[in-house]
């Protein structure tokens, strides 16, 4: 419905331009935003940063158009092999929540057993086919090399493909500390004030958690910044 305001509202800028149509205070409204670079606020449907310009945000929704199409493309069978930039999508949480149901009913197992594991490969191959791919993520203050955690005097590091596995645990390991490994935030966009989740990475040689919390490690979902 969105894709259809923003085309409507579009073709009908370019007519009044051409002088085929006449304007309406709807539309002079829409133009008023669009000179000055502005998001029109009928099209503010979904979560981005408040920064962004009108064409940063057609930039953002054309990916997220496309990625969408590719999603109602693939058959049901299909889809869990799809490689999934999360922060194109609308909810993102519900893709997560989505994925941990889908495991506990495939295995008959409950909710409360499983717990997030991630794993950040050097290509675009999958681990295993119970897991799911995670496409377009950044991690903000370090790197990543063979799936520990580097500090990095990089202020952005994109990720090329991570695999996101849901395994079963017992309530004791649920609830214990996790031994050489550090818990990082995962947050919708550059702005942080969105978080999503919350994932454990082990630490690479000499590295100590506390070097990543002083420098506010963690994850971006969304591929602008």
């Amino acid at each position: 419905k969105l894709l259809s305001v923003v085309r409507q509202d579009l073709l009908d800028v370019i007519a009044i331009c051409r002088a085929e149509k006449k304007q309406t205070n709807y539309h002079r409204e829409i133009t008023e935003y669009l000179a000055k670079g502005m998001i029109p606020n009928h099209w503010k449907r979904y979560r981005t940063p408040e920064s962004f310009t009108v064409i940063q945000w057609i930039t953002d929704f054309a990916d997220r158009i496309k990625q969408m199409q590719q999603i109602s493309s693939s058959s049901i069978p299909n889809l869990k092999n799809l490689n999934i930039w999360l922060g194109g999508l609308f909810v993102p949480e519900a893709y997560i929540t989505a994925t941990r149901q889908f495991v506990a009913q495939a295995n008959g197992w409950s909710l409360e057993e499983l717990m997030l594991q991630i794993h950040i490969s050097d290509s675009n191959t999958l681990i295993d086919k119970s897991s799911f791919g995670i496409v377009g993520l950044k991690l903000q203050g370090a790197e990543v090399r063979q799936n520990k955690l580097y500090v990095t005097n990089k202020i952005l590091s994109p990720l090329q493909l991570t695999s996101f596995k849901w395994v079963r645990v017992s309530d004791s390991e649920i609830n214990m500390n996790p031994v050489n490994k550090v818990t990082l935030p995962v947050y919708l966009n550059s702005t942080r004030s969105e978080l999503l989740f919350s994932v454990d990475l082990e630490l690479g040689d000499g590295q100590e958690d506390y070097m990543f919390y002083e420098r506010g490690v963690a994850f971006i979902c969304s591929s602008q910044i």
